[in-house]
């Protein structure tokens, strides 16, 4: 297999550097938005003329390149969207080298497309299947609490579901949260949530866009078995002094931004105000815990001229609550992520385009509780180093291949101490090294091919695999398209979750004890556009899932030589299957989407639930969304409705008694029917906003009332049973009520 592949390898780059070796012009530049410099990524360059239309897509840094350009006159024509199209001629006269940068103007907020699926002119050329991009001031739109936020955002759309009203985990085609790939430029991010899952750790003013595959995802992807979520900080003014940011009644965010001789700045925090407020209600007969997060992005940008550039950027948060009970008796929760990197840039030609990253990255989370002077601690420790590279090869108007490496070296560590005695230290470091390339073929006019194979080694068991990975894309006639899409993916770290919030989840690697995670997606897809105001989307997906792992509650006692084998059920297999549909309307003054979603989610450890297969907690067969957006002179509303199936439990078949060899003491307990064979009650919310722009000292501002839950729906959260009770027993815990938001957001 590897002399195999590195045959194909020579044999593409052979071809390719044959092709793109034509003696004909080169045309080459960056994508910028015109009013703060900010590059566009995935923007439609063409360049037209009497023979067949030439054309690149720009890659995520706005770069693209035109190559194979004989003589003649041309019509360029830069499209991105919500900006106006850019048009000029050019004429080429033989075998020269044209830079041309483009500055494209943002349209008007009344004619813009608010669109979270990409023109398909534009970002569907990508070819990939479930692929969304989406930029800040569209999830504006969306109702919220307290601000807007980009996971609860992506909540919304076919596909994807929150496991609670205080949870931003993503749970995308029937995979848990540790399935989705999380990057903050490029940097992976381990627990991307704020106050338990109540709000995301990407700061909406510090992002510029972010980019998901929902699954079968490209090869310059790896280490997990399902998404990726890629977000990407903005880079900063380099037109001019900016100040952006927001109060509301829980949170207040600033962020500046600015340019520096040849580059740009920005920093942007955010923290929560919430320690007043409890105090307030804090007495003698009522306990409230205290708590707080707070975040901090940066970044900084120097071009040493028009070859060169380096980025360097950083994030830094945390939570921390402390819950003061009785005396002798406390909870305590800490966590947070760090991460650091050195970026650059470097254009070696017209036509190859290369990031060089090193990078390092800290999620910590400690959880301290105390009952009668008994301390309980469990501590979770996950550090990276990455060196990364990757090269963008715009070989001819038919060929744009990308490769790649990545070398990142992980230090876990996981402890776990009761009354002070340790029961649980498991301490690892490995290494992962990854390799890929990949080549998007415009085969026809109207049909793309994108192949591509990465190559992972994991130190933990030695294990080397080949993942290969294909997307075709072909245009029926200039309103349909097809899509379809697969690919092998392996995953070696595991998180440990409650599944219902974030917080005192931890990661551990797998060992050679346990075999990494392996599935295989596909994905086919039918997209529809009418009109240019609309667009219908339909695309089906099935997983098959290998070598799944949950925890044993079983695990106890004391060991320095502790396992992935001792601490996880293995072995498990599972599918996703499901259909997605999404209506929008994407102009207008009003806008908006249907989203729907049927699917099943199943899994089979021989150890649970007597061998039988049953479905995982957030298996969810019916999920439907209506989102719209109303804008007229100064005022915009939005609503959110959302419907779900109930999630899956485990209910109580009987009762039994048990002798405890403590006390003699014959105690009930509840006997557990076939696991999550009960569903709860079906989830639906009604969610509302509203707007009004103003004008502050010369500032555009924003006053918003946001109503989240409206009719005060209590949603059901998850059961639990009190075997000491008469009856059944059983509790109800509830989700969020009503929540009503007011505040402002500035920009000077």
């Amino acid at each position: 297999m590897r002399i195999l592949m590195k045959r194909l390898v020579l044999f593409l780059l052979l071809y390719l550097s044959i092709s793109g070796q034509t003696g004909a012009a080169t045309l080459s530049g960056t994508v910028t938005d015109r009013k703060n410099g900010e590059s566009l990524p995935y923007a439609n360059v063409v360049l037209k003329w009497s023979g067949e239309p030439l054309g690149a897509l720009s890659n995520v840094d706005g770069y693209f390149a035109v190559k194979s350009i004989v003589p003649g006159k041309y019509v360029l024509i830069v499209t991105y969207v919500g900006y106006e199209s850019f048009v000029d001629t050019l004429v080429f006269s033989g075998q020269e080298e044209v830079v041309k940068d483009v500055a494209l103007f943002l349209e008007p907020i009344l004619t813009e497309e608010i669109l979270v699926e990409a023109d398909r002119f534009e970002e569907e050329r990508v070819v990939q299947t479930g692929f969304i991009t989406v930029e800040t001031r569209q999830l504006q739109q969306l109702p919220a609490i307290g601000e807007t936020d980009v996971l609860r955002g992506l909540q919304l759309l076919p596909g994807i579901q929150a496991a609670s009203d205080i949870s931003s985990g993503l749970y995308i085609r029937g995979g848990g949260p540790d399935q989705t790939l999380i990057l903050l430029d490029q940097i992976p991010l381990y627990n991307p949530s704020h106050a338990f899952g109540f709000f995301s750790t990407f700061n909406p003013d510090a992002i510029k866009d972010m980019s998901l595959h929902k699954g079968a995802y490209p090869a310059q992807y790896g280490g997990r078995l399902g998404s990726v979520l890629d977000v990407r900080n903005r880079d900063g003014n380099r037109k001019g002094f900016e100040a952006t940011g927001g109060v509301s009644l829980i949170s207040t965010r600033l962020t500046l931004e600015g340019p520096v001789n040849k580059g740009s700045w920005m920093i942007s925090g955010r923290r929560t105000y919430l320690e007043p407020i409890l105090s307030a209600i804090r007495n003698d007969s009522t306990e409230v815990p205290r708590y707080f997060f707070y975040d901090t992005n940066a970044k900084f940008n120097k071009d040493f001229n028009d070859r060169n550039k380096v980025t360097v950027s950083g994030y830094f948060g945390r939570d921390d609550m402390n819950f003061d009970l009785d005396e002798g008796s406390f909870i305590k929760i800490r966590w947070g992520n760090t991460a650091v990197t050195g970026k650059w840039t470097h254009v070696f030609t017209p036509a190859i385009f290369g990031n060089f990253m090193v990078a390092g990255s800290k999620y910590t989370s400690s959880t301290s509780l105390s009952f009668f002077e008994t301390p309980i601690e469990f501590s979770n420790s996950i550090q990276d180093l990455s060196i990364k590279g990757d090269l963008d090869f715009f070989a001819s108007s038919h060929h744009s291949l990308n490769s790649g490496f990545l070398a990142t070296w992980y230090d876990f560590t996981f402890r776990q101490s009761f009354n002070q005695d340790e029961q649980l230290n498991l301490s690892e470091k490995s290494f992962l090294l990854s390799a890929y390339i990949q080549d998007l073929w415009q085969i026809r006019p109207r049909t793309s091919l994108r192949l591509g194979v990465r190559s992972d080694y994991f130190s933990e068991g030695e294990r080397l695999h080949i993942e290969p990975r294909i997307a075709l894309s072909h245009q029926l006639n200039p309103k349909v398209r097809l899509k379809l899409g697969g690919g092998h993916y392996h995953q070696y770290l595991q998180l440990v979750t409650t599944e219902a919030f974030s917080g005192g989840d931890f990661w551990v690697p797998l060992d050679q004890t346990v075999d990494s995670g392996k599935s295989w997606q596909g994905a086919l897809g039918f997209e529809w556009e009418p009109s240019r105001r609309y667009q219908v989307t339909v695309e089906g997906y099935y997983r098959d899932l290998e070598n799944l792992v949950v925890l044993d509650n079983r695990v106890a006692g004391d060991t320095d030589d502790t396992t992935s084998e001792d601490v996880f059920i293995s072995g498990g297999k599972g599918y996703a299957t499901g259909v997605e549909f999404f209506i929008q309307r994407r102009t207008g003054a009003l806008t908006g989407w249907i989203g729907y979603t049927l699917a099943w989610t199943r899994r089979t450890f021989q150890e649970l639930n007597q061998g039988k297969q049953f479905p995982p907690k957030y298996d969810r067969r019916n999920d439907l969304s209506f989102v719209t957006s109303y804008a007229v002179g100064r005022w915009s509303f939005g609503a959110n409705l959302v419907y779900g199936t109930g999630q899956a439990f485990t209910p109580a078949s009987g009762r039994y008694y048990l002798r405890s060899p403590a006390t003699g003491i014959f105690e009930q307990r509840v006997l557990p029917a076939d696991r999550n064979s009960a569903r709860l009650l079906p989830y639906h919310r009604l969610d509302l906003s509203l707007n009004r722009k103003i004008g502050w000292f010369g500032s555009d501002s924003e006053i918003f009332l946001q109503v989240f839950n409206l009719y005060n729906r209590r949603n059901e959260w998850f059961i639990t049973y009190d075997p000491n009770r008469d009856g059944a027993g059983a509790d109800v815990i509830k989700m969020l009520p009503i929540v009503p938001t007011l505040g402002i957001n500035f920009r000077f």
